[in-house]
């Protein structure tokens, strides 16, 4: 018996899943198109509250056009994974900035005007053929003004720090104006003249510097931060005067960014002569400042570190040998912070009796370490350095502490002023290095507070503080030579890419700054590695032993074949006979040889057959089991059914 109007309910649940199907494509098109649900490990497509703000804050329209090959990737799995990650993350930027970004996806296929457009912006391609067919995956971003920012290619390297980078470019675009960095420092950091050297030409890190910036000395003794300075750059600051310290105080709380370099010992003063006072001490802190920002910098005290000290030479003249020299530091990647977009790519960085910063109890900043010793470390007395430092006897009175001590940081959030009664009287000066003066210089009051005073950070405060002016120098991270009757300088270390990373960063946006590295969108088979580590293992003995005995017996064989003399030897029937016997060795050890590389493979092929069969087969069987018990009991109820109306 059939229920009636049962067929037209039927067809009408199909007509009415249709035109809920095409609504729900025709919505999502349009209401839910901004729309975006991130459900990746680490939420690769969820953009930072800094580059949130930034594009939120966006008056400049920006043009991006983002060039992939779609056709000539069609056998490259890699780099199509990672240019769909780019192209998404560009549509979230684009979806986020709302009408202030406008993005293009071309493919600029070869010989074509697309093509031609990529190379005149600048973009990189990659020969795939030799029919001189390359491969583009880059961007080129524009303003109003035309300016331009380009990535000629995304290197799946810093996939890490994309977001950064594209960031950074919107960032530049939206604020097309030349950074300025403020320098203030008591070091011939931008050249100068010296009485008795006469003109002494600027540091390569300045040089560096002015490619990106403009770099603007302040001199030191400015008594206010002009307005216009994006970063203020302080170098050894040494007996400022108390008008210099205010000025960079009143600076950093106003929302200025400042990265500042102090030292327990300058190399770099210690090699400039001072005859009226060839006994001083060659340091430089700012107590005051520095107790306001909550860090402290170990007073008078030297790292020294026995893992990463450089090799200097020591012994006599007549013996001379390699001493590790635990004052001097080659610092490399596990000492530097691998998160943080100022250190994250750096490979190497020398520093010179350096000192340690560690945060004040109960300060109301964040204090993040950028670089730092590694266990093996201890601190000593400045005055074993000051005049005639002796490597060995420093290495044999050497004891580690245990503790890894910080040489960089970043101090972020609230701070207040190191000044609460305004600027200092001019007395006060002498307190800037004075360590019995130091907690007193910078409350002396002065009559009446400027109507410009700031008691307390506008916001949070960003500085980098770092407790070594001479890794700036030249002399511990370029060497000079000669190229064809031409000056160079070669880097040796990370130094200048140091700075000049981290003025890249604070000439930014504050939203910059906060910017962390990112988890990759690659997801390692940490099973199948296991697999083969296991494989190898298990394996790797056996090969070695076979790929001996090969070795072994090619070199008998070419003693029995070749005389002495090199010469073709006349062989007897022995000689023969052991001739091939070594050559049906070599065949079997050989093959040997062979079904043990093999072997290495069989795991890992039995277990990519496994994930293969679970990802093709596995699931469909197990929905289309759940599909045939759910109708085997529709069927039943309705048989109930038919049988209860009959």
């Amino acid at each position: 018996m059939t229920l009636p109007g049962r067929k037209f309910s039927a067809w009408a649940a199909v007509a009415l899943a249709a035109a809920l199907f095409l609504a729900l494509n025709v919505l999502s098109q349009t209401a839910l198109r901004t729309a975006r649900l991130d459900l990746t490990e680490g939420r690769l497509y969820t953009l930072s509250g800094g580059t949130r703000a930034m594009l939120e804050s966006m008056a400049e329209p920006i043009t991006v056009r983002f060039f992939f090959s779609e056709s000539l990737a069609a056998d490259l799995p890699g780099f199509r994974q990672y240019a769909q990650r780019v192209r998404e993350l560009l549509e979230t930027y684009a979806a986020r900035a709302g009408g202030a970004m406008a993005l293009q996806v071309i493919d600029p296929e070869p010989f074509s005007p697309a093509e031609d457009e990529a190379v005149a912006l600048g973009l990189r391609g990659v020969p795939l053929t030799e029919q001189g067919e390359r491969l583009y995956f880059g961007m080129a971003a524009t303003n109003t003004t035309d300016d331009l920012e380009v990535v000629p290619f995304f290197q799946d390297a810093r996939e890490a720090f994309l977001e950064y980078d594209l960031t950074r470019a919107f960032y530049r675009l939206a604020n097309p104006k030349r950074p300025v960095v403020g320098l203030v420092s008591t070091l011939p950091v931008d050249g100068g003249f010296d009485p008795q050297r006469g003109a002494q030409p600027a540091w390569t890190v300045a040089e560096q510097i002015r490619q990106l910036f403009e770099l603007r000395d302040l001199t030191t003794e400015v008594a206010e931060v002009p307005e216009d300075v994006d970063v203020l750059m302080v170098v050894h600051p040494r007996d400022l005067p108390g008008a210099t310290r205010y000025a960079i105080d009143q600076f950093v709380l106003g929302g200025g960014k400042a990265m500042v370099f102090v030292d327990p010992f300058s190399e770099a003063a210690a090699g400039i002569p001072d005859p009226e006072n060839p006994m001083r001490l060659h340091n430089s802190r700012l107590p005051g400042l520095f107790a306001a920002w909550g860090v402290e910098l170990a007073p008078g005290m030297i790292v020294g570190d026995r893992l990463t000290a450089r090799k200097v030479r020591g012994g006599t003249r007549e013996r001379p040998v390699a001493v590790d020299y635990i004052a001097w530091l080659a610092l490399g990647a596990d000492n530097f912070d691998r998160e943080n977009i100022v250190t994250a790519q750096l490979g190497a960085i020398n520093v010179a009796t350096a000192g340690a910063l560690s945060p004040v109890e109960g300060a109301s900043t964040e204090f993040t370490p950028l670089i730092r010793s590694s266990n093996e470390a201890m601190l000593f007395e400045r005055m074993h350095v000051q005049f005639m430092p002796d490597p060995a006897q420093l290495l044999a009175d050497f004891a580690a502490t245990g503790e890894s001590y910080v040489m960089a940081a970043r101090v972020s959030g609230p701070a207040e002023t190191a000044f609460p009664d305004g600027p200092p009287p001019p007395e006060d000066d002498s307190a800037a290095n004075d360590p019995a003066a130091a907690d007193e210089g910078d409350e002396d009051a002065a009559p009446a507070l400027p109507e410009d005073h700031r008691a307390a950070s506008d916001g949070p405060i960003n500085v980098l503080i770092v407790a070594d002016s001479d890794l700036l120098s030249d002399r511990f991270w370029v060497q000079a030579g000669n190229f064809i009757g031409q000056d160079v300088i070669v880097p040796v270390a990370d130094n200048g890419a140091f700075a000049v990373n981290a003025l890249d960063v604070y000439a930014g946006s504050s939203d910059l700054i906060g910017l962390r590295s990112r988890r990759t969108s690659d997801r390692p088979f940490t099973v199948v590695r296991a697999l083969e580590r296991q494989a190898e293992e298990r394996f790797r003995e056996t090969e070695e032993m076979l790929q001996a005995q090969v070795r072994d017996t090619e070199a008998q064989l070419a003693e029995l074949q070749v005389g002495g003399d090199g010469s073709q030897p006349v062989l007897t029937p022995e000689q023969q006979a052991s001739i091939a016997a070594f050559r049906e060795r070599l065949v079997s050890t050989r093959r040997q040889l062979r079904e043990v590389q093999l072997a290495l493979r069989r795991d890992i092929e039995r277990l990519g057959a496994s994930l293969q069969f679970l990802n093709v087969a596995l699931v469909p069987i197990l929905v289309a089991l759940v599909g045939l018990v759910v109708a085997l009991l529709r069927a039943r109820r309705r048989r109930r059914a038919l049988a209860a109306a009959g």
